[in-house]
């Protein structure tokens, strides 16, 4: 009689070999980008008294100005994550997730634009000083 070989039982999870837990990272890196566009959106809605912006433009409109720049940077890979996701998504909720973060970064630009138009309404107001001609 010949010994026969045992079938090993197909496993789909180990697409990773050894590291089969290597799978959640591209959802850990896509959360990651969400919760930092969020983060800095709400980080744009802080507000400075009007001596500190009188004092130093350095240490306020700069500041929002980079933040409104790094928001708008998450927001695009954020968007290019969730069509991707949503591209190789098998099942609708992950769809449904896909289409609600892209419209969770949308909602982090017009949240940081608005944080920061304010910002500089106030900036010109008290200092006079006009920011690429916006009124």
């Amino acid at each position: 009689m010949i010994p026969t070989e045992r079938a090993r039982p197909a496993n789909r999870n180990r697409g990773w070999g050894f590291l089969g837990w290597a799978k959640w990272l591209p959802e850990i890196g896509n959360a990651a980008i969400v919760a930092s566009a969020v983060l800095l959106a709400v980080t744009s809605l802080v507000s400075y008294s009007d001596d500190e912006i009188r004092q130093s433009l350095v240490d306020t409109y700069e500041p929002s100005a980079w933040n409104f720049i790094g928001v708008c940077i998450l927001a695009v890979l954020g968007v290019i994550a969730a069509l991707v996701a949503k591209s190789a998504a098998v099942h609708s909720f992950r769809r449904r997730m896909a289409i609600m973060q892209i419209a969770l970064m949308l909602t982090a630009v017009v949240v940081a634009a608005s944080g920061h138009y304010r910002l500089m309404q106030r900036t010109t107001r008290l200092t006079g000083q006009a920011f690429g001609g916006f009124p």
